[in-house]
């Protein structure tokens, strides 16, 4: 009951966090799963990111091209389609240089992008990054590394690139040895998952001395991303929370005490679960994906790069590695992706080894995104200020559905994921304002999502008369009530005649009432179809 207390209370804490600090990290791209000697394998049960796949499934198309550019419907990043508009490599101020002044498809805001903003278009799942992004759209990619606009930290002289099958790695500012790839936009949080500021907020010059931000174009300039809530992590004890994430990590960053290899990473996570060891009240823990890692990474700190006043301890930096549990998959199956968290390299180890480059950990995580989360899209339709029933609500988008409003006029789509999605409603002899809605679903439920019907004028009526059993004289005064695929009142005039207009195709049903009377019959039903109708009679006697 404790345990469940705090927890509660952890989570009002949490909600009442600004949301505009909180991002949904991606997958990485990874569904398969590999042994350590690289054989693939089921997948089922082996903890690896193939098995679990954390993180906000990719929108289907994932980019869109538009001319010149190439928008990433994950993150709402805008790339220029061709990735080597210089036409070969440049140093890292020649790359920034390039991109200030760039000028494309009806923009002039682009930029070099962060090292979270290229790590992006990395595709863990895929031998060859190069070929894929060539197959999404994009041109011109090149099989070698990209400059980001950070800085690295540890030296201020190098700047940080990624080469295009996955590694994060650096080299000298005046190095003329990488390719530039310009991006614009991806800032306003409305994407399904969202990409974080790097940390860094200073800027520096290729001598590696400090120098005022304005007009550079760099990292700690531009500071593009969501920016981190406050605080960034809450303590629990022997759990702490990323209230940028949602990940909560064991806070003994080494737990295991040593080096372990891949397997035996996984194996300890396990065992954490099954209760062979100390799994803190939980029993979902994994090895992290390499984006959950690098998630936690500060690119304007060193040994660690960690945020500054982080309640972590026993990290492991220089000069030793996190294993991810994503396997590395163009070509080296029996690696896997590891993460150093002295500066906040990504490199590639080998799966059997426990000492790769001065040794390998394991960090355990949980909670985050796992699998598809029930989110819903509801709301009402209504004619009048009341609820119209059987009103087809059509789902289209990341994924398809359909469904019919209630008695109410209400309707919902459930076990909805993050993605993007419009709404359509339809009936005959109806029009709806507003015709459609376009909804994004992140991380939450969606509802309001209404829309007020009017019927549709296609001139069929139904009319008749009431009038008294005894001689025929007519009646006035009778209130007549339509019901079925249109609601409305009418009354009998001095010549018991009634009629309704404007009504589409579709059943009805007619009900008179007036104090003091009974009627024969007691309704009538009635069926349009493509004609008005007549004589829809009734006759009445005072009791």
């Amino acid at each position: 009951m404790k345990k469940i207390a705090v927890l509660s209370l952890l989570l009002i804490f949490i909600s009442s966090l600004s949301f505009a600090g909180t991002v949904n990290l991606p997958r990485t791209g990874q569904t398969k799963c590999y042994d350590s000697a690289g054989t693939e394998i089921p997948c089922a049960g082996t903890g690896q990111d193939g098995d679990i796949q954390a993180g906000v499934k990719w929108p289907s198309p994932r980019f869109t091209v538009n001319g010149d550019c190439v928008t990433d419907n994950l993150t709402g990043l805008m790339w220029t389609k061709d990735a080597n508009l210089p036409g070969g490599t440049q140093t890292w101020q020649e790359a920034l240089d390039f991109c200030n002044n760039l000028t494309l498809g009806g923009y002039s805001n682009w930029r070099l992008p962060n090292v979270n903003e290229l790590e992006s278009l990395v595709n863990a799942g895929e031998a060859d990054d190069v070929a894929w992004l060539n197959s999404q759209g994009f041109t011109n990619m090149q099989d070698w590394s990209y400059w980001f606009s950070t800085t690295r930290a540890i030296n201020y002289t190098e700047a940080w690139s990624v080469g295009m099958w996955g590694s994060v790695w650096n080299d000298d500012k005046y190095c003329d040895c990488n390719y530039v790839w310009p991006v614009r936009g991806g800032q306003d949080n409305s994407s399904p998952a969202q990409l974080w500021k790097t940390g860094q907020t200073k800027c520096y010059d290729v001598a590696g001395t400090e120098i005022t931000c304005k007009g550079t174009g760099q990292d700690g300039e531009i500071q593009a991303g969501v920016s981190w809530p406050s605080p960034r992590f809450i303590d629990h004890g022997e759990t702490v929370t990323d209230n940028l994430t949602a990940l909560m990590w064991t806070k003994d960053a080494n737990l295991l005490h040593g080096e372990k290899t891949w397997q035996q990473a996984l194996n300890y996570v396990k065992g954490m679960n099954n209760s062979t060891y100390d799994n803190f009240g939980y029993t979902d823990w994994r090895l992290p994906n390499r984006k959950e890692l690098h998630s936690l990474t500060d690119y304007s700190r060193y040994n660690p790069a960690l945020p500054s006043g982080h309640p972590f301890s026993n990290v492991q930096a220089y000069p030793y590695w996190y294993w991810s549990s994503t396997t590395c998959a163009n070509n080296y199956t029996d690696e896997a992706w590891i993460i150093s968290m002295e500066n906040g390299y990504v490199e590639y180890g080998g799966k059997p080894y426990s000492e790769v480059y001065g040794g390998s950990y394991v960090w355990p995580v949980r909670a985050g995104q796992i699998g598809e989360l029930p989110y819903s899209i509801s709301g009402t339709v209504t004619l009048n200020g009341a609820g119209l029933s059987a009103v087809t609500i059509t789902l289209t988008g990341d994924s398809s559905d359909s469904t019919t409003t209630d008695s109410s006029g209400n309707y919902s789509f459930t076990e909805v994921s993050n993605g993007s999605y419009t709404i359509t409603p339809s009936k005959s002899g109806y029009s709806f304002a507003p015709p459609s809605r376009s909804v994004t679903v992140k991380g939450a439920n969606v509802a309001g999502q209404s829309f007020t019907a009017s019927a549709v004028n296609q001139g069929y009526s139904i009319s008749g008369k009431v009038t008294l059993k005894n001689g025929g004289t007519p009646l006035a005064g009778v209130t007549m009530k339509l019901s079925g695929a249109a609601t409305a009142t009418t009354s009998t005039d001095n010549s018991g005649n009634y009629s309704f207009t404007g009504l589409a195709n579709g059943s009805y049903m007619i009900t008179p009432t007036k104090n003091g009377y009974k009627f024969s019959p007691k309704r009538k039903k009635v069926k349009i179809n493509g004609t008005n109708v007549t004589n829809k009679n009734f006759t009445a006697k005072a009791p």
